[in-house]
């Protein structure tokens, strides 16, 4: 017999054309606190949410559902019977079937969002996410915990434009859980150190020249590990995050300083200005004197 009762805090929105033009908003969010040897689950909610687990469910949005404490099992459509535990989190996909359950003799404490839109299933569909890899083990539970805590709060705040506020702090989960996926929890720390202190050097160098590959040396790595990991902390390879670098230098001499064309080029880093010239129009969609004309006017 349960020694504790179930408590369970929830809601489903409804979602207006605002909120479906704002490209991303939130159907449901809510938490459930499951005592020890407790029926699963709860039964309280509606229908298109509701489930067992001997039928399992088939959502039309998308969920994440964190667990703070116990254990249990998760099964999918894409990905087989495994166990979650505190500190795990699986995400929900529209479509595709699935089921979870706490073990009896743990139970365990769930909080979920549920969500969708067109950026949601953008993501999916870039490859960002994907059904085959639903369960995530997160890094830093604090982290989470805050972030479901502030969504709840917001919840029952009901400030105004509360899809919007809500949606905000749901992407941000989304991009705390993607970050993660990046590297395996034994690698993530000397990866961080190598790519933070590549960040730090390429930031300090104010316009001189780098190679990269003396730097991938200079670091320990292989140029071939450092680009591919770069690549993924980033979105951007190393050369293409130092362009992106050096161009933002340009900007910031173009608004501030009275230096020509040129000067602005090698102050940047720049060997060419003719370079410079043609990289800063496709960058920026302005030539150098173009920008500096709209920044100062403005």
């Amino acid at each position: 017999m349960p020694t504790t009762k179930p408590q369970s805090f929830f809601r489903y929105f409804p979602v207006s054309d605002r909120d479906m033009k704002w490209g991303f908003h939130v159907t449901t969010v809510g938490e459930s606190r499951i005592p020890p040897h407790t029926p699963y689950p709860l039964g309280e909610h509606p229908k298109g949410y509701a489930f067992n687990w001997a039928n399992g469910r088939t959502l039309h949005d998308f969920a994440i559902v964190y667990l703070s404490s116990g254990r249990g099992w998760f099964e999918s459509k894409h990905s087989p019977r495994q166990r979650v535990e505190s500190g795990h989190v699986f995400m929900l996909f529209p479509g595709v079937w699935h089921r979870y359950m706490p073990v009896q003799k743990t139970g365990w404490n769930e909080h979920w969002v549920g969500f969708d839109g067109d950026i949601p299933r953008r993501l999916v569909k870039n490859g960002f996410f994907t059904p085959k890899q639903p369960v995530f083990k997160i890094n830093s539970e604090s982290l989470f915990i805050s972030l479901f805590t502030d969504i709840m709060e917001t919840t029952k705040n009901n400030p105004p434009a509360l899809q919007q506020v809500m949606s905000a702090a749901t992407h941000y989960l989304l991009s705390q859980l993607y970050s993660m996926q990046q590297a395996t929890p034994a690698r993530a720390a000397p990866v961080n150190s190598a790519i933070q202190e590549a960040i730090h050097r390429m930031n300090g160098q104010n316009g001189a020249e780098l190679e990269l590959k003396k730097l991938a040396h200079e670091l320990k790595v292989s140029y071939t590990w450092f680009r591919r990991s770069f690549l993924q902390h980033t979105g951007l390879s190393p050369h293409q995050y130092h362009l992106q670098l050096k161009i933002a230098r340009a900007r910031k001499l173009l608004s501030d300083s009275s230096l020509t064309i040129q000067q602005t080029a090698y102050q940047a880093g720049f060997e060419s200005e003719q370079y410079f010239c043609r990289l800063f129009k496709n960058k920026t969609g302005l030539t150098p004197g173009q920008w500096r004309e709209q920044t100062r006017n403005s």
